[in-house]
């Protein structure tokens, strides 16, 4: 599974948590955390791209000084 199926996933099973505890299932709902889990999920994502980023920028930045001159 992609990373972001697997972040989806995990947040859709908080949500589901949450929804079940409103049903009057006996959850304790401080133990769950919620925006830093969004926060940390959105670091995890993003890392690789980053990563990646770092180590071909000058790949990058060489294919749009080509393509930009014309002529």
């Amino acid at each position: 599974i992609t990373l972001q199926y697997f972040l989806y996933r995990t947040m859709s099973s908080i949500q589901e948590i949450l929804k079940d505890q409103a049903s009057g299932m006996t959850v304790d709902v401080s133990a769950i955390p919620r925006e830093t889990t969004r926060m940390a999920m959105c670091a995890l994502a993003a890392g690789p791209m980053v990563f990646v980023f770092l180590f071909f920028q000058k790949y990058f930045v060489g294919g749009i000084s080509v393509g930009a001159v014309k002529g």
